[in-house]
């Protein structure tokens, strides 16, 4: 009979794997805690960008030429138009792991819209003011990089937004991406379910509490997932020994918390013509205008949907997306959840590159501005 070795009958015990791994365990717990009590900021919005307008409380912001652009290439620019809901910079989560970090790499001047808090100004302004708002803003950006037209990238919320202006109002527009964008919002979701419940009066919810707080908003993203924080917590567990995946984890929570309130006469029509009524689906949205009609969309349009988004049903994105009128209209379905397709592995592998494609062949024109040209003084960080 052969001798046990007793260093292999530990090693297959798990002894010289286990105690490492909780040391390191151990160690990404206290500097976690460390930097929790300390309030040390997660470093998130790496990439640095100066205000370039100003309507209420949002703000244009254009970022800054990356110090690894190509010398002498300025690329097509893009316009990047987030959801009300959540902050901009999902999209320029942290160095590394951030949309606006690889289209500012690839040469391509970068604009983005930061909603703000809304306050006195936000006011009664409805789904539709908020549209004019976008045009605006697009107008404006246009103008700054020298150029007639750019693209829009509209993130959830602030797609559906750039949809409807590009159905009314797209003088401004040379190419659309729509980023997990909901186009219909009667689908088998949770959310969709609770939002068409007929015992909440949207109006009477803004009569009481004005723009809607966050923390009214917030417990009902989370019990979409009802096993998400638990689910959460486990893979910080296991997770605590890994560094990179830590300072990932502080910016993610950070973006997720750093919440904001949702306009009054915006919630009001989220509620009652877009999910009640399905109003911009079935084409009874009316702005001042006329009505909003999809297949009035004849841009360039590239569709983004998550497969396992609980937000945004990947039909709710796409369905819609054929009726366009675009002569080049493209769908894609990305592996993953509504955060994770922004800030996940997949947005290296499948994102960054489907972006950047984009842009190359519909972006349109070059920016004119010059890669030297000194920024304004104030400046967005």
């Amino acid at each position: 009979m052969a001798t046990l070795n007793p260093v292999s009958l530990l090693q297959r015990a798990g002894v010289f794997s286990t105690i490492p791994a909780a040391v390191a365990r151990t160690a990404g717990a206290l500097h976690l805690a460390r930097t929790t009590l300390a309030r040390e900021p997660a470093p998130v919005a790496p990439s640095p960008a100066d205000v370039v307008h100003v309507i209420g409380a949002a703000r244009l912001l254009r970022y800054r030429r990356h110090r690894e652009a190509p010398v002498g290439v300025v690329k097509a620019p893009i316009l990047l138009s987030p959801s009300l809901i959540n902050r901009l910079y999902v999209l320029d989560l942290k160095a590394g792991l951030s949309v606006v970090e690889q289209l500012l790499k690839a040469g391509h001047p970068v604009y983005g819209i930061d909603w703000g808090d809304p306050g006195e100004a936000e006011r009664g302004v409805n789904f539709e003011g908020f549209v004019q708002r976008l045009a605006d803003f697009l107008a404006t950006a246009c103008d700054d990089a020298a150029v007639e037209t750019m693209t829009v990238l509209g993130h959830c919320l602030g797609g559906t937004m750039a949809a409807a202006l590009a159905a009314t109002r797209p003088i401004h527009l040379q190419s659309l991406v729509l980023l997990t964008a909901p186009l219909t919002f009667h689908d088998d979701s949770l959310l969709s379910a609770w939002s068409r419940a007929p015992f909440v009066d949207p109006r009477d919810l803004t009569r009481l509490v004005g723009h809607v707080p966050a923390w009214i908003t917030q417990p009902t993203f989370q019990a979409l997932k009802p096993m998400g924080q638990t689910t959460k917590a486990l893979r910080l567990w296991q997770s605590l020994g890994n560094p990179t995946f830590l300072e990932f984890f502080r910016c993610l929570e950070t973006w997720i918390n750093d919440n904001v309130a949702i306009p009054d006469a915006f919630f009001e029509d989220l509620i009652s013509q877009l999910y009640r009524n399905d109003a911009l689906n079935l084409g009874t949205l009316r702005f001042k205008d006329g009505p909003v009609i999809l297949e009035d969309i004849t841009v360039p349009t590239l569709t983004i949907a998550a497969s396992d988004d609980h937000i945004v049903q990947p039909s709710s994105a796409v369905t819609p997306t054929r009726r366009f009128a675009s002569v080049v209209n493209v769908a894609e379905v990305i592996d993953g959840g509504h955060i994770g397709v922004v800030v996940g592995s997949v947005a290296r592998r499948r994102l960054w590159p489907l972006l950047l494609s984009w842009l190359d062949e519909h972006g349109g024109v070059a920016s004119a501005v010059a890669s030297t040209m000194t920024p304004p003084s104030t400046s967005a960080h």
